[in-house]
């Protein structure tokens, strides 16, 4: 069974009160979620708290789901909560995003990894990252990437050949 599926299982079970089922959802799709969260805000403990609110917000909001493209719905509330996140600490002034400090970015391996994309991504613009991040990391079919994304299919297919373009021409020499 996909990850979609299994998720869709567990939202409607949430729903209908089984609590187990939150540990599911978390299972099969927080890697996704953080992924998304740390592409958005470019910072570790930031995406960590995107993740928290959105599973928070999943449990309150899990009678709003219809059915169907649970992954989907699942990103989409973690975009939004990345996004709130990264509005509210601009507004507010606070440190910058980008202050994770390089002993902090090297914690575990899986870590290390997700820093060395995020440098290779910074070539691109925002909307750039989250779609790639879909599209690669998440394997999202376009449609549902422009569902979450709020734009046009075609325009979800230019933007990632264009992403796709830009990450084929970046020379990590450059960057240092």
């Amino acid at each position: 069974m996909n990850a979609d599926k299994i998720c869709e299982k567990a939202l409607l079970a949430l729903a209908g009160g089984d609590t187990g089922a939150l540990s599911v959802i978390y299972d099969t799709a927080a890697r996704k979620m953080f992924a998304l969260a740390y592409t958005v805000t470019g910072n570790y403990f930031d995406a960590e708290d995107v993740l928290q609110n959105t599973m928070i917000d999943v449990t309150r909001s899990c009678r709003g789901y219809a059915g169907g493209k649970a992954m989907a719905w699942l990103l989409t509330l973690t975009r939004h909560n990345a996004i709130d996140l990264v509005r509210k600490r601009t507004r507010n002034a606070e440190v910058p995003l980008d202050d994770m400090s390089e002993d902090e970015e090297r914690s575990g391996e899986e870590g290390f990894a997700l820093v060395e994309a995020m440098d290779m991504l910074s070539v691109l613009d925002e909307d750039e990252k989250q779609i790639v991040v879909m599209r690669l990391y998440s394997k999202m079919p376009y449609s549902e990437i422009a569902e979450i994304m709020g734009i046009k299919l075609f325009a979800a297919q230019k933007k990632y050949q264009r992403a796709i373009g830009k990450l084929k021409k970046y020379n990590p020499k450059e960057a240092l």
